[in-house]
């Protein structure tokens, strides 16, 4: 199994690796509250209705379906990095063709279905207004785990990262025929993959760049722009005399 190089930099810094943790911690603690409150007394005090429920079965789908994408985007993954592939190369098996990160799609999706499912009680008007506020309030729940994934350690640490390697890789003094290439098929695989909503590509491709960007948040923040960023990145991989 590989290392993950994106938290060595953390790592490295007390105050940063503390304030790390201690988000981990607040993490854990919101976005268990779909399941917190679900089993607070406020909610088991009143009529809990049997499972089977509306709710119950979309959130129950949700979740499932969550579950299997991001089971088979890190099968997937694991797989073809097991196969050791050019350093040039993106991943584009299975839901990697519709999606650039399937497992965080996955794991969004799994926090959606578990809220949807801890709403029954209220949904059957069952439990106390202080109760229901408190399970509607859970939803920060599945939208924290969003803005992390999205806008914090997820996306952000992967896109950039990932277009710099192979930029370096192509415009490097004495880059092989693959690796030249590898740039120009890195744009394309951009212009036709969905940065997180599993869509195929040949859907994708042909959208406008308003729905791509604003809509589909394929957001410029995660672009890594060749003609500022690509000079300097030249520059660091450089070796020091």
């Amino acid at each position: 199994m590989g290392s993950d190089t994106r938290f060595d930099d953390i790592r490295s810094h007390f105050l940063s690796f503390l304030g790390f943790w201690v988000g981990q911690i607040v993490w854990v603690w919101v976005v268990s509250l779909p399941v917190v409150t679900l089993n607070s007394p406020a909610v088991t005090a009143g009529p809990v209705p049997d499972f089977g429920t509306p709710a119950d079965i979309i959130g129950v789908i949700i979740w499932a379906t969550g579950w299997l994408i991001e089971s088979e985007a890190d099968i997937a993954k694991f797989r073809w990095k097991s196969n050791k592939p050019p350093k040039w190369q993106v991943m584009q098996k299975g839901s990697w063709r519709w999606s650039r990160h399937p497992p965080y799609f996955g794991e969004i999706m799994c926090w959606w279905g578990i809220w949807t499912l801890s709403l029954s009680p209220t949904l059957k008007h069952g439990v106390s207004s202080g109760a229901q506020k408190a399970q509607y309030a859970a939803i920060v729940s599945p939208l924290l785990t969003m803005v992390i994934l999205i806008f914090g350690s997820g996306i952000p640490t992967a896109e950039k990262p990932q277009a710099k390697r192979i930029y370096v890789l192509s415009h490097k003094e004495g880059a092989s025929g693959d690796e030249l290439s590898g740039w120009p098929a890195y744009k394309e695989y951009l212009r036709s993959t969905s940065i997180l909503i599993p869509i195929p590509p040949a859907i994708y491709r042909p959208l406008p760049l308003f729905i791509k960007r604003w809509v589909l948040l394929d957001l410029p923040i995660f672009h890594f722009d060749e003609k500022t960023e690509g000079p300097k990145a030249l520059e660091e991989s450089r070796p020091r005399e």
